[in-house]
């Protein structure tokens, strides 16, 4: 399996913490997609690269939190130096979270709990994605591992009791 790419690796579970705490998960939307292959793509096996970026929005007005995950997935054939993919996967989520209180938040807060619990709590969905669309493409169905928590930053906030 190839390498799961992410720009803020050590996230501050600490600070996710403080907002997992106050929230509820309102809903999950597959809001974009799309996905190609190349004729070939069945008779080759495919190492693969697996890149995510991490959105998060909070709307005071309406007590929620919105974190749009985007997951792309790419297939380079093994034996081959192609520089395109032959295999192509992509798609944004948005997960709404309601959120009783605000209070003591920051946005250091709401980046963690994206970068942690947005990931987590998207991740299956993106492997369902995932493994449908390969199997419509006419491919045997890729199964996308579990995923990987990052190694946690030291923490800044006080534990909670």
């Amino acid at each position: 399996m190839g390498k799961k790419e992410n720009k803020d690796n050590a996230i501050d579970y600490g600070l996710a913490a403080k907002v997992s705490e106050k929230v509820n998960i309102a809903n999950v939307v597959l809001i974009q997609g799309s996905f190609f292959r190349k004729p070939n793509t069945n008779r080759v096996k495919l190492s693969l690269n697996i890149g995510l970026n991490i959105k998060h929005e909070v709307d005071k007005k309406n007590s929620a939190i919105m974190v749009f995950p985007e997951f792309k997935l790419d297939g380079f054939p093994e034996k081959q130096n192609e520089k395109e993919p032959s295999l192509h996967i992509e798609a944004v989520f948005v997960l709404v979270y309601k959120i009783a209180n605000l209070e003591g938040l920051k946005d250091e807060n709401f980046k963690a709990f994206a970068h942690a619990n947005g990931v987590y709590n998207a991740w299956p969905y993106w492997r369902e994605f995932v493994q449908n669309v390969t199997s419509r493409m006419g491919l045997p169905p890729l199964i996308i591992p579990v995923f990987h928590l990052f190694p946690p930053a030291k923490s800044k906030a006080k534990p909670t009791k």
